[in-house]
């Protein structure tokens, strides 16, 4: 059974919260620094540490947060969560200090990489070759990135004053056909030339020879993204990723754990898109090949297709959380991922497992 700091984290992820005028204030210092970068969906909230060491990204610039009965206060001293009249003492996670400075070549940061928690997320490419209807990034321009700036903007993170990167991640968007090779590049140039971990979102575009490609240049961990299971549903949300086929998928993550490690390979599923017995269909056939499921929230982004799609219900997500439990723990698997802090987004919780750690 959940227990009521679990269950604040899932209302928080279903319902958002609403931000107290003090809070406001002492979040953004008076107006000098944004509350949150908001650059993907899912991130768009303010990170909050919770007792138990449970992390959230509670959402507050969604519709859906005007009708929440959550507020985010702070009394001079501490922040808090005030639910159902009772007090949650609160750690906000506040945005970098480079998120208002440039390279050289005048690039803001926050174009080439951004932090939440205690990690770097990195983005090669701007845009996406595919248009997902969650997803906002291929209403961006298309481009790629200078690895070099990709590098920089990673060393920068790492020495961040205020919330210095412990580990990294190559994301953003699918590349074109045309630019694999440049990603491929990416992932080889970049382990070596930083000195935190690094993981790496990658399609199952190529391959299963890819997967050794890759695990030979020094990758942490990778993620291999199913996100709807339910065939008719992926090819109306997600058309170029349902074209490329379930069972492509489950035969790339099962060379990828064969390759990298059976606690090395996750992926995620989106929770509200799709009806719960197939949500669990995706998380059993993940986890009987040794993949780690991750439940990533439905959150609905402005401006995308699915703009108005209602998120998932407290009772959707505490459904899928512990169905899914029950499911992964027959093939001793357990929901990713790995990092504490990175659960903000997830419905995951750590359980005082070797499984569940700091970086």
């Amino acid at each position: 059974m959940l227990k009521q700091i679990e269950i604040l984290k899932i209302e928080l992820l279903s319902n958002g919260m609403k931000i107290s005028p003090s809070a406001k204030e002492a979040l953004t210092e008076r107006g000098k620094r944004p509350i949150t970068l908001a650059e993907y969906a899912t991130t768009s909230g303010i990170p909050l540490k919770l007792k138990n060491d449970i992390w959230v990204n509670a959402p507050f610039l969604e519709d859906f947060c005007k009708k929440s009965n959550i507020v985010l206060d702070f009394n001079g001293d501490t922040y808090f969560v005030i639910w159902e009249n009772k007090k949650y003492i609160a750690e906000p996670t506040p945005v970098p200090a480079y998120f208002d400075k440039k390279n050289k070549r005048g690039v803001p940061y926050i174009n080439l990489g951004v932090t939440h928690t205690d990690r770097v997320r990195i983005s090669p490419i701007e845009g996406c070759y595919f248009a997902c209807k969650f997803c906002d990034l291929n209403l961006l321009p298309y481009k790629k990135k200078r690895i070099s700036d990709l590098i920089e903007v990673i060393e920068v993170a790492v020495n961040d004053e205020i919330l210095p990167a412990k580990h990294g991640i190559i994301s953003g968007g699918t590349p074109r056909p045309e630019d694999r090779n440049y990603f491929t590049k990416v992932m080889k140039e970049i382990p070596k030339a930083v000195d935190i971990p690094m993981d790496a979102f990658v399609p199952p575009w190529a391959n299963l020879d890819y997967i050794e490609k890759i695990y030979s240049f020094g990758l942490n961990e990778i993620s291999i993204n199913i996100e709807i299971w339910n065939e008719k549903i992926a090819k109306s949300i997600m058309p170029q990723k349902a074209v490329i086929g379930r069972d492509r998928y489950l035969k790339f993550i099962e060379k990828a754990v064969d390759t990298f490690g059976k606690e090395k390979v996750r992926s995620i599923i989106l929770v509200g898109l799709e009806p719960m017995k197939d949500l669990f269909e995706g998380v059993e056939n993940l986890a009987k090949i040794g993949c780690s499921p991750v439940l990533s929230p439905f959150r609905p982004s402005p401006k995308t297709p699915l703009a108005k799609w209602p998120s998932p219900t407290v009772k959707q997500l505490v459904d899928a959380y512990e169905g899914s439990k029950k499911i992964v723990k027959k093939y001793n698997i357990k929901l990713g991922p790995h990092c504490i802090p990175d659960h903000h987004n997830t419905l995951t919780f750590p359980d005082k497992s070797n499984y569940y750690y700091y970086f």
